[in-house]
């Protein structure tokens, strides 16, 4: 496999090297910026404001060993990276890395068996998976491995990084989170029938422009089936996809157009032909992991500790180890905390991390009896982890926003901040709905524009961010979108509330007014927030 990967880094490095020229033609005003979004954005390498570049590390299912994550912390040292984001696809991502590094980091990276390619553009993109995978106490079966061998195998296929727009797939171990893949272009929900393991496989759904859910394209896919399918998927998209309009480029809209059950022959035809199989899939050792694990004496309990362990520790399917739940606000974390962090996580032994699509870190396996010293250790170390998981502050997903991305319209996270000030003091106001309040905001989603990178279209209340003529002014404001729910009994995206176009100042008291009658309404029927703003959606 190494030297498979060699030939083909070696293949690859002209593309960057290409890049680093591009750059440097960018620098000298030689080239537009949209020239360089070209030569980048296929390995997930974009422009900020401020003349700085993203590089976005692509984790399948946000996975990263604390040795990997070791390595990540020296290379951000080395080059002066100011902060690392967690993206809502379970990407690590370096902010502000200057123009001249851009090629070094690469190369570092790749160094230590962390790739760029198909981060971003018209590619293969990162591969979701549920974040407590392996670990769960109840799931169908683990997905990691069947993740790690789709990737490992796409890698090497050139029609999955050159399509006409970008494709996103996803795997989950149960079916609790189905509807997350109902929203992928492809996305797979672990099943098992007579003891024989599979997956019902979800086709053409996805968010943003015309979002969509998706269909069942099968009920039972084998599990020696899995990359047959994805190849068929991918050349299904590389051979028939749309490539003159960007707007209608998606696999979506390949289904929508063709029909599903035109579609749904069409797979099965090239499914039969494929003569694909399945690369290798090594099942994690997890019980190994658990005796890694270090143990410490107990903590004295207090109100805090115990209010953070609720929020914050899950069970898992072994005796005496929790899975943790790290608050990162907004999903940044500046150097100096993922160094910090770094450390911590060697203290307790363990031996693996995930970002999941909240924007957090979980931490799948720790022994219960390190939680009093990682709680001290935060408190000391990094208090906002700790402090602000229990406030509202930083739990609305937001994108980066306009102050880093390039076509961001509004300050996504500022708006976020804005809100999250508000709901805190009516968390004051009605104390016995503060967990209420504080668990719900997270449904709360806001884009910088019309791209849904915060996931809008999923969300019982978003907002994406516009321009708007009012009077004679151009004004900054949010369109308003409801009655996205994707629970097990109703599936649903948001819906547009035409006309319903809130100035970006007023949205922190528009959210404080709605959740106000969510609370009142809790009075007389005990329904999620998801629910209420289901039943107020818009007829349109």
């Amino acid at each position: 496999m190494q030297e498979r990967i060699a030939r083909k880094l070696k293949q690859i490095n002209e593309e960057y090297i290409e890049l680093q020229e591009g750059i440097e033609e960018y620098q000298n005003n030689n080239i537009p910026s949209s020239d360089l979004k070209k030569k980048g954005s296929k390995f997930g390498i974009y422009e900020q404001k401020g003349k700085t570049m993203m590089l976005r590390l692509k984790a399948v299912g946000g996975e990263l060993s604390v040795k990997r994550f070791k390595d990540l912390v020296e290379i951000m040292k080395q080059y002066e990276i100011p902060y690392l984001h967690l993206s809502t696809r379970q990407n690590y991502q370096l902010h502000e890395v200057k123009f001249e590094n851009v090629k070094n980091v690469i190369e570092a990276c790749n160094r230590k068996e962390m790739y760029f390619r198909g981060g971003g553009g018209n590619t293969f993109r990162s591969i979701l998976t549920s974040s407590y995978t392996g670990v769960a106490k109840r799931e169908i079966f683990d997905v990691m491995s069947y993740a790690r061998m789709v990737e490992n195998e796409v890698f090497f296929y050139d029609r999955a990084f050159e399509f006409g727009r970008k494709l996103k797939m996803g795997l989950i171990s149960d079916s609790s989170q189905e509807f997350v893949m109902a929203v992928q272009d492809l996305g797979f929900v672990a099943r098992e029938i007579n003891g024989k393991r599979g997956f019902r496989v979800y086709c053409g759904g996805g968010m943003g422009r015309n979002s969509r859910l998706g269909h069942v394209l099968m009920d039972f896919l084998p599990e020696e089936d899995l990359l047959k399918a994805v190849i068929a998927i991918i050349d299904i998209f590389y051979e028939h996809g749309n490539r003159e309009n960007r707007m209608k480029a998606r696999l979506r809209f390949l289904v929508e157009e063709m029909g599903f059950e035109a579609f749904r022959n069409m797979f099965e035809d090239y499914f039969k032909k494929s003569q694909v199989v399945n690369g290798n899939i090594s099942p994690v050792n997890y019980e190994k992991k658990v005796t890694q694990l270090k143990k410490f004496e107990k903590k004295a309990s207090t109100p805090a500790f115990e209010a953070w362990k609720r929020v914050s520790v899950k069970e898992t399917k072994f005796k005496d180890v929790v899975s943790l739940e790290l608050f990162v606000k907004n999903g940044n974390l500046e150097l100096d905390k993922v160094v910090k962090l770094q450390k911590l996580l060697e203290d307790v032994g363990v031996s693996l991390i995930r970002a999941d699509i909240n924007q957090n870190i979980v931490i799948p396996l720790v022994h219960v009896s390190a939680l009093g010293y990682i709680y001290d250790y935060l408190n000391r170390e990094i208090p906002n982890i700790v402090t602000d998981m229990l406030t509202v502050d930083g739990q609305i997903r937001a994108c980066v926003g306009a102050p880093v991305c390039m076509i961001g319209i509004q300050p996504s996270m500022k708006i976020a901040d804005a809100i999250a000030k508000e709901l805190n003091v009516l968390a004051l106001e009605y104390p016995a709905y503060r967990e209420v309040i504080f668990r719900e905001a997270k449904n709360i989603r806001i884009s910088g524009c019309p791209s849904s990178c915060a996931g809008v279209p999923v969300a019982p209340l978003g907002f994406i961010g516009l321009k708007k003529r009012i009077g004679d002014e151009i004004k900054d404001c949010m369109q308003v979108y409801k009655g996205g729910i994707l629970g097990e009994d109703i599936q649903a995206l948001a819906v547009e509330e035409v006309g319903n176009v809130v100035l970006v100042e007023d949205i922190p008291d528009y959210v404080k007014e709605i959740f106000r009658d969510y609370i009142k309404s809790l009075k007389q029927d005990n329904i999620s927030f998801a629910r209420y703003m289901y039943n107020r959606r818009p007829k349109n």
